[in-house]
């Protein structure tokens, strides 16, 4: 199946016409790197699967056509930590209603602001689960981050977006180009894996617990 959103090449249509695909790579990290830190712009007062859709344009609106709207073909992306095979994403006519239920799950759950340990837990389970059904051509890593901004400041903690950034690639030795730091994409494939072949969290959950701190402010008890 041909895919519209690429090139010949596999680099993907975008509006800056751009044509080579580390060039666009580089573009989209600049911008979204901005996009990022600016999240405050976006009207977050709606249903969760919309907000993502927002978060979505928000952050490659100025690069693809199709920003903001679930992705129209499968996907199968080589990990370098599983290695060099895909996990099976969400299929295009399932994308609306996995979305809708695993962002429902999340909102379900119970979450304490004041104990950043099983909030991180919890917020790992179920970003994990979210980003696993992809529901975008491309940008899901990024636009999940965004999201769980969002939904951290909702629930009063606060999201350091700076420090996940600084993470956000994969890391060589410019010597011997062995890996030394996964990108968050990689530790997302790791705690999205089913259960089956033994998923691994911790490296996800420990950057975001890193990335967390309690913002709620506790109220004066009137006398």
């Amino acid at each position: 199946m041909k895919d519209p959103y690429t090139l010949e090449d596999g680099t993907l249509k975008n509006k800056l016409g751009i044509t080579d695909y580390k060039k666009l790579k580089k573009a989209e990290c600049d911008i979204g790197f901005i996009k990022l830190m600016s999240l405050d712009s976006i009207d977050t007062d709606c249903e969760p699967t919309t907000l993502i859709k927002r978060m979505h344009q928000h952050i490659f609106g100025d690069i693809f056509d199709w920003a903001g709207e679930y992705r129209t073909v499968p996907i199968y992306k080589e990990e370098v930590v599983i290695p060099g095979i895909s996990l099976d994403y969400g299929a295009p006519k399932e994308i609306m209603k996995s979305m809708k239920t695993r962002t429902s799950d999340m909102y379900a759950d119970n979450w304490n602001p004041n104990d950043l340990d099983d909030f991180a837990k919890k917020m790992t389970k179920h970003l994990a689960k979210i980003w696993r059904v992809h529901p975008f051509r491309d940008g899901n890593t990024r636009t999940t981050l965004a999201f769980a901004e969002i939904f951290a400041k909702q629930h009063g903690v606060d999201f350091d977006m700076g420090r996940v950034l600084e993470n956000l690639l994969r890391k060589k030795d410019e010597e011997t180009g062995k890996i030394i730091r996964y990108s968050i994409r990689d530790k997302f494939v790791l705690a999205a894996l089913d259960e089956k072949d033994y998923p691994e969290p911790e490296a996800l959950q420990a950057l975001i617990r890193d990335t967390i701190s309690t913002s709620v402010v506790e109220k004066d008890v009137e006398r």
